[in-house]
């Protein structure tokens, strides 16, 4: 099996055949449901929404979404770039969600006389843990890690330090863009017919900011006792990592949802543990166990080289 066609299974065929089934199956009970439909519950059904409405808003959200991990998943793929399990499955989970939201409001309002007598919201839980599966199904079958990132055996990037010399690097990087998708994703999300409260949105939004202000930033320094990662306006969570731990320090250019995607991400597969606000380029710390440490700071060729160069005076001074 090729890397395209398990993409496209993973992708496009698995999120693709579950809002397939629930089309079919809304067209099937149609006779059979009111309308409109209960699309909202707190300890009953408070919300309705007509059948047709709520059938084309949630399979039209199915296949933008289907539409959009496709493409940029054959973008990746066509420009060698990984595609982490991790992505590949909450990708195609987070596709076929509409179609487990559509099949859980009809099953919980068959064959009731009209939407004051749906069943309970809980109908949803069983088809989420399908899209759990889904997830988990595409994950092993399109995802294609990066392999491990050998040690560079040409020149290594140097600030040209000399014996003696002190010197000290910090670099940085902001992506206000995440500010703002936390607060608006709950506002969107409260629009949709089977949304949030607003006031339930506006509390999840409040919390996303407070918890994207602690990471949306980053930051790494470099001296000479190793290197410091810090993330946030409080600088938490850190790591730092002592020199005698690196084996050598390299750049590399990320893509915005390789490696996981934003944030702390740690990929089992490769060893690889990123540290990332944004894409492009990144320090790229090879450790003495073989795993990477990637940050995505601005100017990582001048930390690169600092390292390379107290490696270089660390190991002279031992011999």
């Amino acid at each position: 099996m090729t890397k395209l066609i398990r993409v496209l299974i993973a992708t496009a065929v698995l999120p693709g055949a579950a809002l397939a089934v629930a089309g079919l199956l809304e067209n099937a009970w149609a006779p059979r449901l009111p309308d409109p439909v209960a699309t909202h519950w707190s300890s009953a059904p408070n919300g309705h929404t007509p059948l047709g409405a709520f059938t084309g808003v949630s399979l039209g959200l199915g296949v933008v979404a289907v539409l959009l991990l496709t493409t940029t998943a054959l973008t990746a793929l066509r420009r060698g770039r990984p595609l982490p399990r991790p992505t590949v499955g909450v990708g195609a989970a987070f596709a076929a969600m509409p179609a487990a939201v559509l099949l859980a409001v009809l099953v919980a309002n068959l064959d009731v006389p009209d939407w004051h007598a749906a069943r309970g919201g809980l109908a949803v839980v069983p088809f989420l843990l399908g899209t759990a599966v889904i997830g988990v199904v595409a994950a092993l079958v399109g995802g294609l890690p990066s392999p491990p990132v050998p040690a560079t055996t040409g020149q290594r990037p140097s600030v040209g330090l000399r014996p003696g010399e002190r010197a000290f690097w910090s670099g940085r990087a902001v992506n206000p863009g995440m500010l703002w998708a936390l607060a608006l994703i709950p506002v969107a999300i409260a629009l949709v017919p089977t949304g949030l409260p607003w006031v339930t949105a506006g509390w999840i939004a409040v919390v996303g900011l407070i918890v994207t202000a602690l990471t949306y930033r980053l930051s790494a320094s470099v001296d000479a006792k190793g290197v410091t990662i810090r993330f946030g306006l409080l600088g938490v969570p850190w790591r730092h990592l002592e020199l005698a731990r690196i084996r050598e320090a390299t750049t590399r250019e990320l893509s915005t949802f390789g490696d996981g995607g934003l944030g702390l991400r740690f990929n089992p597969v490769t060893g690889t543990t990123a540290y990332k606000v944004r894409g492009g380029p990144a320090l790229a710390l090879v450790l003495e166990n073989g795993r990477t440490v990637l940050v995505s700071v601005d100017d990582p060729e001048t930390g690169a080289g600092l390292v390379n160069d107290l490696l270089a005076q660390r190991i002279t001074r031992i011999d």
